[in-house]
């Protein structure tokens, strides 16, 4: 791995259940403009499974969800605080309920990125601003980075300018990577174009 930031993508191995929007949770839309939810976050929020796939049932460590949100299980959670990578993040429980209505005992974590750095070097980038926000962007075609603007302790967050995309730096990829965890794969900028 040459850069030293890379797209988090949210895997779905064969199998593997994906879940739908967030439950219970009256504000998320607000929470991918980064709005803090430590002491109001609420105690029941959880995923259904998608029912458009009944047949996939199996846990991952990552678990794709219509909201992107990093939804994450408890061992990666456990392992992401030992090594320090979660800087400028929340974590929130958040309970699984599978296709039989009935919450699974394993416990997950919707892991929620605050305090993004602008860091998208608009020169070098391609995509189209939001009318609504224009500070940000609505699609991309092309993202790279300013370096420069990217604290050292960030390591997994969002561009500011472009919320869509879980960012990671290289390094802490590796630590994933070597942790055999699931569900999440990671891909260079240069080239990219599943925005």
């Amino acid at each position: 791995m040459k850069y030293r930031y890379l797209i988090c993508e949210f895997a779905v191995p064969k199998g593997v259940c994906r879940l739908g929007v967030i439950k219970n949770v009256p504000n998320w839309a607000q929470m991918h403009q980064n709005e803090p939810q430590a002491g109001i976050f609420p105690e029941d929020a959880c995923y259904a499974m998608n029912p458009d796939f009944q047949k996939d049932i199996k846990l991952a460590d990552v678990l794709k969800n219509n909201n992107t949100f990093f939804v994450v299980s408890e061992r990666l959670k456990d392992f992401l605080c030992k090594e320090d990578l979660l800087a400028h993040n929340e974590i929130h429980p958040v309970a699984i309920i599978n296709h039989k209505g009935r919450p699974e005992s394993a416990k997950y974590f919707l892991i929620h990125q605050i305090d993004d750095p602008e860091c998208i070097d608009e020169d070098k980038s391609k995509g189209i601003k939001s009318k609504l926000m224009p500070d940000q962007y609505a699609a991309v075609t092309k993202m790279v980075l300013d370096e420069k603007k990217i604290g050292p302790e960030y390591a997994i967050f969002r561009a500011a300018e472009y919320r869509d995309r879980l960012l990671i730096r290289n390094d802490a990829a590796e630590k994933i990577e070597q942790g055999g965890f699931t569900g999440i794969k990671f891909f260079e900028l240069k080239g990219y174009d599943n925005f």
